[in-house]
């Protein structure tokens, strides 16, 4: 067998948007690559009745698209030259293509950066757009108009006017004044009316099966961007907004309707905060009654880098809503029902991505043990799998895929599961060096899929472990609760697990063993080398170091890091100073590489300067390797490049050592 090399994910393809025509007889989905010479992603959009796909078009970079009727699907698309200029002019090109005649062919142009959500009938589109108020400006002026307003837009962009919070976020930049809003859409008259306020924010969006009313989730904004939101409805023939819910109790996920009536998945987050767990909720008389206090996650929290892009995890059939849950170090199919009777439906071995419905057979994409992403149909009535797609089939032909070996540990109060990756070749008489890898969230989880990182670093030699911690996702609200123990009882079990592997695995070299992670896992290993020498060097990535300046600087931080730490930055000063990696700094003997993007407002660039620069001081031999332009995001979704040169920087430094 051959070895997985450093930049093997560029042969890597990745699955999303799966969804399904009216009908329900056909389904669509993107197969994106990286192109290294556009240093980009590419998407292809197929179309499926699960058994043949056929490819019908190329999306450059665009990774969406929804069906029109049951043989037309429209995308986005700057097809040429002309259509990247109207693009910087602010206008959206979608174009239509036709199964039956494979005619590719414009279908409609907006006057401003706005997204179809629904088509409503022949007459009438629902759309979507993220618009500051002076940019409704774009559809609403005449031509001249809209062409001095883009001037006047032009001048203004040297500098941003904020008076909100959050001010900027991950992966959209400066989002200060911007609201997304909703929209119909004349088709005839090529005009658009807004449905709601300008300063009214729109969260989750779905329309009845009918086609007669739009319900949607939002807040008015106030300068403080708010956890909980409210519900309406639309009456598209009437043009009329009824209020169904405006109580302020809940943060609310996501809204489905199961027979017209309408079911919410929220929390309440006052037992286990932010992080707490979501039930499902049945709206009557503008009150949302328990339907189930359901206790797990309601989402797929398993992490991975060989995913791109999104697709929905929700489907209703019948009489019952089907939802992607987390459960251990997998995810599950679950359904409830009106009664809230709830049931696993199918237990998948490896990470749901995306589901739907063709001809009564439920589809998913599929990551599945140690392969690369698929589509599968489960029966859920055998509760039998078949793969019907094989775009990865030679992804990984011939290379060795190290099969995790799981190790539990059986501490006084709880269990925390982890596995090891052992080497190409592996010598149980030989010594091998040995990478911690520790996951982000803290409450998303690792699990027995194909993660790149890894196998590429076991594929060099390297022994690899990795668990889920309390603080992860998987096993309950208690078990994920850590607010205020940052770096107590989660770096407790990293350290037993630790113990747990070096007993299993004889062959790990103590004095070349090394750890990384990014994100939480950056805490957490900025937190491991002010406690521990026991590792020969670490790689920190996209971290937090100081809970005190991450409040006011992230984009989540202005609630996220008073809910963590379970105090307040001014009120509390020494309880977030403890459970700061900062106030360890100097205890740090360990070399450390730090890997961080200046565009990551979820854990600002600065979190790295302020570590780097005491390490740096202290005479530890350190380097900051600064990534322009990338986010949050860098290693599951960065540009090629840069995803590269990152594993890169990690594999070398491990190496000198």
């Amino acid at each position: 067998m051959d070895q997985i090399k450093l930049d093997q994910f560029l042969n890597y393809k990745f699955i999303s948007g799966l969804s399904s025509n009216p009908s329900k007889t056909h389904m669509a989905f993107l197969v994106a690559r990286a192109d290294m010479k556009k240093n980009d992603y590419l998407y292809d959009l197929y179309v499926s009745d699960g058994l043949k796909h056929k490819k019908l078009t190329s999306l450059k970079n665009k990774g969406s698209f929804l069906w029109e009727s049951d043989h037309t699907l429209l995308f986005p698309l700057a097809k040429n030259k002309a259509g990247e200029k109207k693009q910087k002019d602010k206008y959206v090109e979608y174009y239509r293509y036709n199964l039956d005649t494979k005619v590719l062919e414009k279908a409609y142009v907006f006057p401003f950066l706005a997204s179809i959500v629904k088509v409503l009938n022949d007459q009438k589109l629902l759309l979507t757009a993220n618009l500051t108020r002076e940019q409704h400006h774009l559809y609403l002026d005449s031509l001249e108009d809209r062409k001095v307003f883009l001037e006047q837009e032009k001048k203004t962009s040297l500098y941003e006017d904020i008076n909100e919070i959050p001010f900027y976020f991950n992966g959209s930049g400066f989002i200060a004044n911007l609201r997304k809003q909703l929209f119909i859409y004349d088709i005839a008259h090529q005009s658009v009316s807004n449905l709601v306020d300008t300063d009214f924010n729109v969260g989750q969006v779905i329309v009845s099966d009918d086609l007669n009313s739009i319900y949607y989730t939002g807040k008015q904004m106030t300068g403080v961007k708010q956890l909980t939101t409210d519900i309406y409805r639309y009456d598209i023939h009437l043009n009329q907004t009824e209020t169904l819910y405006h109580e302020d109790e809940y943060a609310i996920s996501n809204i489905h309707l199961i027979q017209n009536q309408l079911i919410a998945i929220a929390t309440d987050m006052k037992n286990y905060g932010l992080n707490q767990n979501d039930d499902f909720f049945i709206l009557k008389n503008k009150k949302l009654e328990l339907l189930k206090k359901y206790g797990q996650s309601v989402e797929n929290s398993l992490g991975t880098d060989c995913k791109l892009g999104v697709s929905p995890k929700n489907i209703v059939i019948g009489n019952q809503l089907y939802f992607v849950a987390t459960i251990d170090d997998h995810t599950e199919l679950h359904s409830i029902n009106l009664h809230g009777v709830s049931q696993p439906e199918y237990i998948f071995n490896g990470s749901i991505d995306g589901v739907t419905l063709v001809d009564d057979k439920v589809y998913i994409i599929g990551l599945y043990k140690q392969k690369l992403q698929e589509i599968y149909h489960l029966d859920l009535l055998h509760h039998e799998q078949k793969c019907v797609t094989s775009f990865n089939q030679k992804s990984l032909k011939n290379l060795y895929v190290a099969k995790p070996k799981e190790i539990i540990v059986d501490l006084r109060t709880h269990q925390v599961k982890g596995w090891v990756l052992y080497p190409k070749d592996f010598n149980p008489n030989h010594s091998y060096p040995a990478i911690l890898d520790i996951h982000g969230g803290p409450k998303t989880i690792y699990g027995k899929v194909f993660f790149h990182e890894m196998q590429y670093w076991a594929n060099e030699g390297y022994i690899v472990y990795f668990a889920n911690p309390r603080g992860s996702d998987g096993k309950g609200d208690e078990f994920s609760d850590i607010r205020g123990k940052y770096g107590t009882i989660d770096y407790h079990d990293l350290m037993a697990f630790t113990d747990k592997v070096l007993k299993k695995v004889p062959s790990i070299d103590k004095q070349r063993m090394f750890v990384t992670g990014g994100s939480y896992g950056g805490f957490m290993t900025n937190w491991i080398v002010g406690q521990t020498n026991r590792f020969k060097a670490a790689a920190t990535q996209r971290s937090i170091s100081n809970w005190l300046s991450f409040h006011g600087t992230s984009d989540i931080g202005f609630y996220f890091s008073q809910d963590q730490t379970a105090g307040h930055p001014i009120e509390d000063t020494v309880k977030l100073w403890n459970q700061s990696p900062m106030k360890y700094a100097h205890n740090i003997k360990t070399p450390l590489l730090f890997i961080h993007s200046d565009m990551d407002y979820r854990c600002p660039v600065e979190q790295a300067m302020q570590l780097y620069t005491v390490v740096k001081q202290n005479g530890i031999m350190s380097k900051l390797v600064w990534f322009k332009g990338e986010t949050h995001e860098l290693s599951r979704s960065g540009k090629p490049e840069a995803r590269i040169k990152r594993l890169d920087e990690i594999t070398k430094w491990f190496k000198q050592f």
